[in-house]
């Protein structure tokens, strides 16, 4: 005798919806960036990050010196090119930290 395979049963408590929320976007632009040490000097910075759909900072996708030349880990201030925002942030391990998004790992 032949049977039919039973459809998937689907349990409400263990099944996740599906994410509604909108996907984040890009914003490429220049800065300043400078290390938290007193004696530091500005220099610019082109760099790429990800908000969400208030605007808030989410992520950074890269930030590199205008020449193209890498930026060594540490511990650094970005100012946007207008001057009008400035936050803490730190490079680890070749990775952005930002704000309230420091971590050791």
């Amino acid at each position: 005798m032949l049977r039919q395979p039973l459809p998937p049963t689907i349990i409400p408590a263990v099944a996740r919806p599906a994410k509604t929320a909108p996907l984040l976007q890009p914003f490429k632009g220049l800065g300043l960036l400078r290390g938290r040490e007193s004696d530091d000097d500005w220099f610019p910075i082109e760099f790429l990050t990800y908000h969400d759909e208030k605007g808030k900072l989410r992520s950074f996708a890269y930030v590199r010196k205008e020449d193209g030349s890498d930026i060594p880990d540490g511990h650094y201030f970005f100012m946007d090119e207008l001057g009008e925002r400035t936050f803490r942030c730190r490079k680890w391990k070749g990775k952005w930290q930002f704000g309230w998004r420091y971590r050791a790992e």
